[in-house]
């Protein structure tokens, strides 16, 4: 509700004022919009996931794949990332395929067999990654070819935050004729 103020005798035009009400709705309407922004930035900036400089190199015969990790969870990891999904960026002078997994409970640098290093090598979508995790990277082709991968990008639920982060090393496989 507005309150009329009558003007001066001189027939002056009246003045509006807006009314406490008014104001108190204002102040809680803008209160919830910065309330709601606070809560929408922090829920989406989470803890940033730990990134390295160095390259991991590896090598492998054409068509024998070859499992490189990427991005490991060290010992005392004291987070719980639910991964909705993992992207590879690569680059490559020949055809190549590269399937993301997760190697729970174990740590492979680069290897042929990862099973001898992981109790469960799954994939990525849907994993849980905590203490221990590593994101490992099979990497085969079926002719010779250079191929420099950038660092995975991991996007996860920790919480009631979640967010889309780069993660790990960046690598480098030469697949080699045989």
């Amino acid at each position: 509700m507005t309150s009329v103020t009558p003007g001066p005798a001189s027939g002056a035009p009246l003045g509006v004022t807006p009314s406490r009400r008014g104001w108190r709705v204002m102040t809680y309407v803008v209160a919830l919009l910065v309330l709601l922004a606070v809560l929408g930035w922090v829920s989406t900036h989470p803890k940033a996931l730990a990134t390295t400089n160095t390259t991991v190199r590896a090598e492998t015969p054409v068509a024998q794949p070859v499992y490189v990790g990427v991005f490991g969870t060290p010992p005392d990891f004291d987070r719980t990332l639910h991964v909705s999904g993992v992207r590879v960026f690569a680059t490559s002078n020949a055809d190549v395929t590269i399937v993301p997994h997760v190697c729970h409970g174990g740590s492979v640098h680069v290897t042929v067999t990862p099973q001898s290093f992981c109790h469960e090598l799954g994939p990525t979508e849907g994993a849980t990654l905590r203490s221990g995790d590593e994101i490992v990277l099979e990497v085969v082709g079926d002719v010779p070819a250079v191929v420099t991968i950038d660092r995975v990008r991991i996007a996860y639920r920790e919480g009631l935050q979640w967010a889309t982060q780069d993660a790990g090393a960046r690598s480098q496989v030469s697949i080699l004729a045989r």
